[in-house]
């Protein structure tokens, strides 16, 4: 029992430190990029992998503490079980609720590290800089998740430039892209919301493109003369 006591205590230690949050990162980038750049089925379920670990490591980041880290570790379980379901199958419920669980634990851990990012008790370090980057990128893969539950639950709730059949990892690969074109306000018009709801949420991701950046650099930089004061 000791032992395991310890493991856990190190494993948190690692992922609450600089050099968890730098795997993080890793897995964050690898989890968006590695599967596009290939495309083979093979790279595809590596891809999906490392979305696996970016869920179990989210896990651990969410909290020292043991319920809510068993609250997050349910429902990330749940949402890995369903995303490797939706890989094979193409049943749309299933794809629903993937969907829904993704964005649920993804919201809560986004959640988590921008309270991290933000709190007043640490001054400006590497640690709190990789969690604005981590912030900033999961911003984009939860909305990505929104835009999914969105488009399977709204019939219509977009328009493509270009109809074909969207299947499992196209639809992720499409509003993964739409996400982060609409964060950093590109807007190249090839996915259009159509839906007004839709269009609510594309316009919250465009003011937190725009309103967190700023919001970070006036809190880190206000962080760090105080420090030196």
């Amino acid at each position: 029992m000791r032992y395991v006591a310890d493991s856990i205590k190190r494993t948190t230690s690692f992922w609450w430190g600089d050099k968890g949050l730098s795997a993080f990162l890793i897995l964050l980038f690898v989890s968006l990029f590695l599967g596009p750049f290939i495309e083979s089925v093979l790279m595809r379920i590596i891809s999906s992998l490392f979305f696996s670990f970016l869920l179990i490591s989210g896990v651990v980041t969410i909290s020292s503490l043991p319920l809510p880290r068993f609250i997050a570790g349910m429902v990330a379980v749940a949402a890995i079980i369903l995303r490797w379901m939706d890989r094979f199958t193409e049943n749309k419920a299933v794809a629903v609720w993937s969907a829904a669980t993704s964005l649920l634990f993804l919201a809560f851990l986004t959640g988590v590290l921008l309270i991290r990012v933000f709190q007043d008790d640490k001054q400006v370090t590497l640690h709190r800089v990789k969690g604005a980057v981590a912030v900033y990128i999961l911003f984009g893969i939860t909305w990505s998740m929104l835009y999914q539950f969105l488009d399977l639950s709204i019939t219509g709730a977009f328009s493509l430039s270009v109809a074909h059949h969207i299947d499992t990892m196209t639809r992720q690969e499409t509003f993964t892209y739409f996400s982060f074109v609409t964060l950093t306000t590109l807007g190249y018009g090839d996915v259009t919301a159509i839906h007004p709801t839709v269009r609510m949420f594309v316009i919250m991701e465009a003011l937190m493109g725009q309103l967190y950046p700023a919001t970070l650099l006036a809190r880190l930089v206000s962080l760090e003369i105080s420090s030196r004061n």
